[in-house]
């Protein structure tokens, strides 16, 4: 069932202002040809007729909403020009009959040669008509325009929300105990950023760190990221790493949609012994730095897939042992893919040849930074996928 219109002083004076005001000009200009004793005869029914016009033609308009509502385009413009039309007939008649009794006239109502005020009238209820459609068009398309602001304003509220949990969720820059120090950079190429990072402790002493890229924008990939960075320090409490990620890629499997997955990768660094136990579910290979040695590859055995993608995956695990001053550089693929000026994408060959030039940076975030910064030198400058990055460092014990 169509829902009547809201009825409206303001939007009803405005139509009997229009349909009047039409009403003078059209019995003006049609006046110009009677005799100058008679003009003002037009004039007066002009008026009157306009104004009775618009009045019938509201009023036949809300009587018949349920059955023009539905209408739309040429026939809801058809529908309406002959609503007005026959106002205009009544109108006419009301008009004529009026004026005959306000001022005495003679006026024949129906007569063939009654052409001035028929034609007053037909011109009347074509150009109120006219506007009236024009009208409702304009009203529809601020309508139209106003729900796409809205919808625009909620999808950037739902962006910054977004950002705003994701930026909560992130730890610190930089992070540091006995035996190690953590720097990391999480830079977003919109609002929200895709990826994540995580360092956290364990109850054995072990640290655990992660840097994830989640499939997907927004509140969304926002939500993922909390799901996935709440649940990882739960299952590695009491885990070997490997088993870790199978377990985490189980819950998210069961969790989320076809094209939603996690691409996520996990260190346990145990401190006292400087061992890294790594694990890699879709990232690009960590980075092992070692003073006087170029940038190592760390490419872990076994399947690679992200988390979610598949129920069951036998992920496998790399021991690393690290030397005091030995880093590991985890990363996300915003970084080797950003385009450089031919619009190819940096390459990981390049970014290691990157990670090698340049002055030895005093500290883990002192040398991300350096790095991002020659990368961005490197490529294009606006960023087109989100970067993340993050170094451990093994320190000597009580440094």
């Amino acid at each position: 069932m169509a829902t009547r219109p809201p009825f409206s002083w303001r939007e009803q004076l405005q139509g009997l202002i229009l349909g009047t005001a039409a009403g003078l000009g059209v019995g003006l200009l049609l006046s110009l040809g009677n005799p100058p004793g008679e003009r003002w005869i037009s004039i007066v029914f002009g008026a009157f007729a306009g104004f009775w016009i618009s009045v019938i033609a509201r009023s036949l308009e809300r009587l018949l909403h349920a059955g023009l509502d539905p209408l739309t385009g040429a026939r809801r413009t058809l529908a309406t020009m002959a609503l007005f039309l026959v106002s205009g007939a009544v109108a006419w008649t009301l008009t004529t009959v009026l004026i005959n009794a306000l001022f005495g006239l003679r006026l024949p109502v129906f007569s063939r040669t009654n052409l001035i005020s028929i034609g007053i009238t037909v011109a009347l209820a074509v150009i109120i008509g006219l506007a009236f459609v024009s009208f409702e068009r304009m009203r529809d398309r601020l309508a139209a325009s106003v729900a796409r602001l809205k919808e625009i304003e909620f999808a950037e509220r739902e962006l910054q929300l977004a950002r705003d949990l994701q930026s909560r969720l992130l730890p610190p820059p930089e992070i540091a105990g006995e035996g190690y120090r953590v720097a990391a950079r999480n830079l977003a190429a919109r609002v929200v950023a895709g990826d994540f990072y995580d360092v956290f402790l364990l109850a054995d002493g072990a640290v655990g760190l992660t840097v994830a890229d989640v499939a997907g924008k927004g509140m969304a990939a926002s939500l993922i990221m909390a799901s996935a960075k709440a649940r990882l320090p739960l299952l590695a409490a009491d885990r070997p790493p490997q088993e870790t990620l199978r377990e985490l890629n189980r819950a998210l499997a069961a969790e989320l949609s076809p094209r939603e997955f996690v691409a996520l990768a996990f260190v346990r660094y145990a401190p006292e012994r400087g061992t890294a136990t790594l694990v890699n579910a879709g990232l690009p290979d960590p980075y092992l730095l070692r003073a006087g040695e170029p940038p190592l590859p760390l490419a872990v055995p076994g399947p690679r897939l992200p988390l979610g993608s598949r129920r069951e995956v036998a992920y496998e695990a790399l021991a690393v042992d690290l030397r005091p001053g030995d880093r590991i550089l985890m990363l996300t693929d915003g970084l080797a893919e950003a385009p450089i000026s031919e619009g190819e994408p940096l390459g990981y060959p390049a970014l290691a040849g990157l990670m090698a030039t340049g002055p030895e940076a005093p500290t883990p975030l002192a040398w991300i930074d350096a790095l991002l910064e020659r990368v961005r030198t490197a490529t294009q400058a606006s960023l087109e996928d989100d970067w993340t990055a993050l170094l451990l460092e093994r320190t000597v014990a009580g440094n």
